[in-house]
């Protein structure tokens, strides 16, 4: 990535590539934050404020490209580091995210790798990530929890997912279609980041339109 693509357009409205590098770093720090609440007990928040957080973010998209890597490297080496000193007890500790949302210290990883994941591929660097390229770990996790979130809820006009030769995810009982695909297709379409042009409809002449997950 070059200084010129730095401040060029990502896939995410409104945001520069540099933002996005910048959000990734600081949602390491953030997450490093919640990794030392359960290492030492003393709850912390993810993030000082909103304000604080979209300051940061702001500052350091400025930065150029050399720095911005630099930080990259040096905040998911530390929440590496920190993570990995975690018990199994300390593991087992409730943390809250941003969100207020509960979770076990033990799936911040899963959650850091979701992060990079997928906005490696907003970055939108022509040939240079593409969503088959998610970790096979990473899509096998996430697919359920996305599938069952847009099931408790009623804005996505589809009966199914299902995955090819596999699991059928129920989304709405009322509705009589799906889509199938492999998991790494059905994932990147729920989240956005596909057109769904490789999917196959089942009962049903188009896709409908996906809404936002979270």
């Amino acid at each position: 990535m070059t200084e010129v693509q730095m401040h060029e357009p990502s896939l995410l409205p409104n945001w520069s590539r540099g933002q996005l590098l910048a959000h990734v770093d600081c949602n390491a720090r953030g997450l490093g934050r919640l990794v030392r609440w359960a290492l030492d007990g003393i709850q912390r928040e993810m993030y000082i404020s909103p304000e604080v957080r979209e300051g940061d973010i702001e500052i350091q998209s400025k930065r150029s490209q050399q720095r911005q890597l630099a930080a990259l490297v040096d905040s998911a080496n530390e929440f590496a580091e920190e993570f990995a000193l975690l018990t199994e007890d300390q593991l087992g500790r409730e943390v809250a995210l941003r969100n207020g949302r509960l979770v076990k210290a033990g799936s911040l990883i899963k959650l850091r790798l979701q992060e990079v994941a997928i906005h490696h591929l907003d970055l939108d660097i022509s040939g240079a990530f593409t969503f088959e390229q998610w970790p096979s770990v990473m899509v096998d996790q996430l697919l359920p929890e996305v599938a069952s979130d847009f099931a408790s809820r009623d804005d996505l006009s589809l009966g199914w997912i299902e995955v090819a030769g596999g699991t059928r995810y129920p989304i709405n009982a009322d509705i009589q279609n799906g889509v199938g695909g492999s998991p790494t297709s059905l994932l990147a379409w729920l989240l956005g980041r596909s057109s769904g042009g490789d999917l196959e409809l089942i009962g049903a002449s188009e896709l409908p339109n996906v809404p936002n997950w979270r």
